[in-house]
């Protein structure tokens, strides 16, 4: 059983390859850059979190802010913040953006998808 906030083993495995697969299937090779750059970036802000949470003193990264970067492609980098470096693992608020974000985005990958398949048949 999974403990509460962490992520289920293999569904990380399972969004990083359902997002490259989707990427390489819509054909965007530019767009699958991209998403390893904001990847890269929301991991890092993560990891700054983390240390920054460690210290009372020093400014936190806004949790509005993680979120936005997860909302605008940082999936596959919060996945790994969350689940490598258990930053805001325990977070129910949180973690509840976090999965609708997560939903939002794989039922848009879908749906172009559908309408790609469509266009092209």
């Amino acid at each position: 059983m999974a403990q509460r906030g962490r992520i289920p083993a293999g569904l990380g495995h399972f969004l990083v390859a359902f997002g490259l697969g989707a990427a390489f299937n819509l054909g965007y090779s530019y767009g699958l850059i991209g998403l390893i750059v904001i990847s890269f970036i929301t991991l890092i802000a993560f990891i700054l979190d983390k240390q920054q949470s460690k210290d009372r003193r020093n400014r936190r990264i806004a949790e509005s802010t993680l979120l936005l970067f997860v909302a605008f492609g940082g999936t596959l980098g919060a996945v790994i913040g969350i689940w490598f470096f258990r930053h805001k693992s325990q977070k129910t608020s949180f973690l509840q953006g976090f999965w609708l974000i997560v939903g939002c985005q794989v039922v848009g990958l879908l749906a172009v998808g559908l309408v790609r398949n469509f266009l092209v048949n």
